[in-house]
């Protein structure tokens, strides 16, 4: 598991802007083929799906307190209801869009793809059998896999005791096709940039909620994709969230061995493709049972501490979390306007609060930022870095264009207040962690683009992910440091249409116009 080779070898043949060095690793397909594409949602056919409840309501607090860590919310009872607030706000339906054949999520997803599915495993809950569950996004169910208390089983094979007697964990896998389908083999960083945005609304939920939650990433690869019915390479664990206190009695002493699933999954597209380069990466870093999890968790140190919490803005709406994210959509459109010193400053004291996690390598900053402002009050227009809670000045100077140009010349990369590119330092990461530390670098920039949205939305503002031409952009902020993902936060040139609630999902009328008005950005005729 130790040697990095693969994810490196992935890493450097989807670069953008670099020459690929050994194109024949690369599957030759044709990308965005409508009669090949995957079904947005997966379906077992012969297996019921029960619903879960509608009415879920919100726990009304604000976002900002919830964002800054000042949320003083008394721990929930876990019940049904209170897993259906978290399943929706991190991955349920909110809009649709071209007659109901467009579906929007409750996160961002690089083209909107949403390739991560949920599995739950409880104990008895009020309203929620025990058991393994596959969560249903469009449905807004639960359907079982299977019966019975499987959390001690997945305790072992995480080598984490407190899955056994939390009440919930769940377990978020990543579908490669359904991303692949149009960018290819790159598409296996946005699995994990997926999972991390999705983490963002979670995480930021269950704070709400006064709920403990905590981001495994150490976990026996192959015992886990059993346990939810998968084959780790059409569809594999991605992380494991483990929600709530201990409070429950640990699941009962049983036999660990986990039998196979054998269940009908409807078909993923006409002609679905593998990508062996996906599947090296992703074994590559597998960790094969408790003995190595415990080894690499070792390796890893303690993840993210603590930290003192942030001031909230005086002038921010008091809009609850929930509001925050079904006011949230993916900025297509910005104005070149200024925005507050707080969308910036505490924006990034926001995304950058460490995860509570297993992951995080000693006393190493998994993640750099660097800045490239273009409009923002009471800061000067050029390049910075995000460290330590504060801005570092680098270049002055006006870099709307060259930070366009680094983002595939995307006008969102210039017409922002800022845009934000979140690198990590390879090297030292994979030396640490092996292969498996790729999966952390980019799940962390998920999360914190994530972030850096819901702060943006809390704000009356808007934010978008975006890809970039790798190298260039070390060489324009001088690091050695690779790009993960990039975040542009600005002035949205129109007003999102708020999400709905489960089954409840709203329509957006206007949606083709604003990808037409960015078609003709893209081409060069918008402004």
């Amino acid at each position: 598991m130790r040697n990095p080779e693969a994810a490196v070898v992935l890493h450097q043949l989807t670069k953008h802007g670099s020459p690929i060095p050994d194109r024949s690793r690369l599957v030759d397909f044709q990308p965005l083929d409508p009669s090949n594409r995957p079904a947005p949602f997966k379906r077992f056919p012969r297996l019921e799906t029960r619903p879960l409840p509608a009415d879920i309501g919100g726990t009304g607090i604000a976002a900002t307190d919830v964002l800054s860590g000042r949320a003083k919310s008394p721990p929930s009872q876990f019940d049904g209801t209170v897993l259906a607030r978290l399943l929706f706000f991190s991955a349920g339906v909110t809009r649709t869009a071209v007659g109901g054949r467009s579906y929007f999520r409750a996160a961002m997803s690089a083209g909107n793809l949403h390739p991560v599915e949920l599995y739950v495993t409880c104990g008895d809950l009020p309203g929620v059998d025990a058991g393994v569950h596959h969560f249903t996004p469009r449905e807004f169910g639960l359907t079982a896999l299977r019966s019975g208390d499987r959390r001690r089983a997945l305790a072992v094979r995480a080598a984490e005791p407190a899955v056994a007697t939390a009440p919930c964990t769940l377990v978020l896998t990543g579908i490669p096709w359904r991303t692949a389908w149009k960018y290819g083999e790159r598409g296996y960083r946005h699995l994990y940039w997926d999972v991390g945005t999705l983490l963002a609304n979670l995480l930021a939920v269950a704070e709400a909620h006064g709920l403990p939650a905590r981001v495994v990433l150490g976990f026996a690869d192959s015992e886990v994709a059993r346990l939810v019915g998968v084959d780790a390479v059409e569809e594999f664990p991605l992380a494991l969230v483990v929600l709530g206190s201990a409070e429950e009695p640990a699941a009962a002493r049983g036999p660990e061995r986990i039998e196979p699933l054998d269940v009908e999954v409807a078909p993923l597209s006409p002609r679905p493709l593998t990508f062996p380069l996906i599947t090296e990466a992703q074994e590559a870093g597998a960790l094969r049972d408790r003995e190595a999890v415990v080894a690499w968790r070792a390796a890893a140190g303690r993840g993210g501490e603590p930290t003192s919490p942030i001031d909230v803005p005086e002038t921010a709406e008091r809009l609850s979390i929930e509001e925050v994210i079904l006011r949230r959509g993916s900025t297509r459109v910005m104005r070149r306007v200024a925005g507050p010193a707080e969308l910036l400053r505490w924006g990034m004291a926001v995304a950058s609060r460490p995860l509570p996690g297993d992951f995080a390598p000693g006393e190493a900053n998994v993640l750099e930022h660097c800045l490239s402002v273009h409009a923002v009050a009471d800061v000067e227009p050029g390049t910075y870095r995000w460290q330590a809670g504060r801005l570092e000045p680098g270049r002055r100077g006006d870099f709307r264009e060259a930070t366009q140009q680094l983002c595939l010349n995307q006008p969102l990369g210039g017409d922002s207040a800022y845009t934000t590119f979140h690198c990590s330092d390879l090297d030292s990461l994979l030396e640490t962690l092996g292969s498996r530390g790729y999966r952390v670098a980019q799940l962390e920039a998920g999360v914190v683009a994530g972030r850096l949205a819901l702060a943006a939305f809390t704000l009356g503002y808007g934010a978008t992910g975006l890809t970039f031409f790798d190298d260039e952009v070390s060489r324009f902020f001088a690091t050695p440091a690779a790009c993960m993902l990039v975040t542009s936060v600005g002035v949205p040139a129109y007003r999102s249409t708020p999400g709905g609630m489960p089954r409840a999902a709203a329509e957006l009328a206007g949606f083709d116009r604003i990808m037409e008005r960015l078609s003709r950005q893209l081409h060069g005729a918008g402004r």
